[in-house]
């Protein structure tokens, strides 16, 4: 349904009034479960099948960043890049706190009644092995020079 946000202001008997264009703003249609059901956006949590639907929608772009990884870290090995090292950075912690939210959403839908295990959904992922690296480098350089001196 639109709905006018402006009227329009035509006069003929002068012309130089300024003709203002109608405006409308579309109300967005409801959301409908399968059932024809109107879905409420505000309360999630109270519905285990949209709640299965985002953690599914979790699950694959965490199987997506996991593959990301793993190919920005074959790219680093064969040549040094600041614009794949800051993407490996933001893709391993993007990683682990959408791990965390899916756990979170998984230990949600076990409370009402879903049976759902992630550990064969997720591939194992303990962090990039090259930012490891790099950290273990910038621990020892630090340590050889004595620290920092302020």
């Amino acid at each position: 349904q639109l709905l006018p946000t402006a009227p329009t202001t035509m006069n003929d008997n002068n012309a130089n009034t300024p003709i203002t264009p109608r405006q409308y703003v579309g109300k967005p249609a409801p959301r409908l479960s399968a059932s024809g059901n109107v879905v409420s956006n505000t309360n999630d949590d109270n519905q285990p099948i949209l709640m299965e639907a985002k953690l599914v929608e979790m699950i694959v772009s965490l199987r997506q960043l996991i593959n990301s990884n793993q190919q920005l870290e074959e790219a680093l090995q064969e040549c040094h890049d600041e614009d794949l090292l800051q993407a490996l950075e933001e893709n391993d912690s993007l990683i682990l706190r959408k791990r965390n939210d899916a756990r979170m959403l998984a230990t949600k839908l076990i409370s009402h009644g879903v049976n759902i295990s992630l550990e064969d959904k997720i591939p194992q992922y303990d962090g990039s092995l090259v930012l490891k690296q790099m950290k273990g480098q910038q621990n020892n350089e630090s340590s050889q020079n004595g620290g920092m001196y302020l």
